[in-house]
């Protein structure tokens, strides 16, 4: 019974937070989160996020979330400018390492978990912040800026992906978890020669009108490969997100399946996830622990290793500096993957409560603080291109 009390309270949370974040214009995951932070044992106490229902609810929508942020990975946007991309992606992920890595070893936690936690970037956050800004971006000369931004966050995102699997310690040999995800990274690019799996869904049109069957083997295909994952030492998080990596390369359709998934996870999965996120931030512990001072320290630390990752890496590849700056700030937001990293670790038994809740607020600040940077960068580019336009055109 108890638990029924904790359902009804995300429900009504899960109703109530889109209206609010319409309302304030704050993005819906951080009113979810917060909202579960106040729901959840350190304040109300409405919401026990140790109960089996909710547990179910919380780890199945982590998974789906990472699945949805393999989805969201395009194979044109890398294609396009597939060199950019790979460098810019790769320097944005590779310099905040190092900066979580050596902070790691000043605060005395897991450096590789804390160079992970640092160095993701939140494609599901990157996408809704570039497409409000985009216009901006656009209207100073940058129409290009947002396929680029795409590519290198997809390559930011799978790198990550593999730090994740190979950077934390397990019990399982290294040598079955590397096997494992090699499998499922190196049949990315060859997904071309598995379209068969599109052309056999479209061959059944009566199982897809009338059971959604192609949604349905994509659900099964995310299982399979969590579940892999998990028995290969990996996060299962892994296998969910290669699994929509590959799901958006076979289905010719994407953006149809897209929707059906989309609707899917946003009615129930994914605000569950993230308020029973919010939930499990234990407040009194952390403070008692004295991490509050930490999260500045990740702050400056995630910034400063992404900014000098995104920009220099940007400058060799011909970008202009105010545009870099523009995609550095952007790529700084993080969420899932910070989420993600954290739950690991607990599992595996690197840190406590305490750096959980630490490190779920950390990736809250970015999510509220990486697009209003972004966007006042790039209003403030657009400014000065539209005055120097002016200048020209006056003499």
């Amino acid at each position: 019974m108890d638990e029924l009390i904790s359902l009804a309270a995300l429900g009504v949370a899960a109703i109530a937070a889109p209206l609010a974040a319409r309302v304030t214009g704050v993005p819906c995951v951080v009113i979810e989160m917060v909202v579960g932070l106040v729901l959840g044992p350190s304040l109300l106490g409405l919401v026990d996020p140790s109960g089996p229902w909710v547990t179910f609810l919380y780890e199945f929508g982590l998974i789906y979330l990472l699945f949805m942020a393999g989805l969201e990975v395009r194979a044109e946007f890398l294609r396009e400018r597939a060199l950019d991309s790979l460098a810019i992606g790769s320097a944005s992920t590779l310099a905040p390492f190092a900066m979580g890595y050596a902070l790691g070893l000043v605060l005395g936690v897991e450096p590789a978990l804390l160079g992970v936690t640092l160095s993701t970037t939140s494609v599901g956050v990157v996408l809704p912040a570039v497409r409000e800004i985009e216009e901006v971006i656009n209207s100073s000369g940058g129409s290009g800026l947002t396929r680029l931004l795409i590519g290198a966050t997809a390559v930011s995102d799978m790198l990550s992906m593999l730090m994740l699997a190979f950077a934390l310690p397990t019990e399982v040999p290294p040598w079955m978890t590397a096997l494992a995800v090699a499998a499922m990274s190196l049949s990315v690019p060859w997904a071309s020669s598995l379209r068969g799996y599109s052309r056999l869904v479209e061959s059944m049109s009566a199982l897809e009108e009338r059971y959604s069957f192609t949604s349905r083997l994509s659900l099964v295909l995310m299982i399979l490969l969590a579940a892999g994952a998990h028995l290969a030492g990996a996060h299962a998080v892994v296998g969910s997100f290669f699994a929509g990596v590959l799901i958006s390369e076979l289905v010719s359709d994407i953006r149809h399946l897209e929707d059906r998934l989309v609707s899917f996870g946003y009615s129930l999965f994914l605000p569950a996830f993230f308020l029973v996120a919010g939930a499990r931030i234990d407040l009194p512990t952390m403070l008692s622990a004295g991490r509050l001072h930490t999260i500045p320290a990740m702050l400056v630390a995630s910034y400063a290793g992404k900014i000098l990752g995104v920009y220099a890496s940007a400058r060799i590849r011909g970008v202009e500096g105010e545009r870099a700056l523009v995609m550095g700030n952007l790529m700084w937001a993080k969420l899932s993957l910070v989420v993600a990293a954290a739950e690991a670790g607990l599992d595996l038994g690197l840190i406590g409560v305490d750096w959980y809740s630490t490190m779920v607020l950390f990736a809250l600040f970015t999510v509220l603080l990486a697009p209003l940077a972004a966007r006042a960068l790039a209003e403030r580019y657009a400014r000065l291109v539209i005055s120097v336009e002016e200048a020209e055109q006056a003499i």
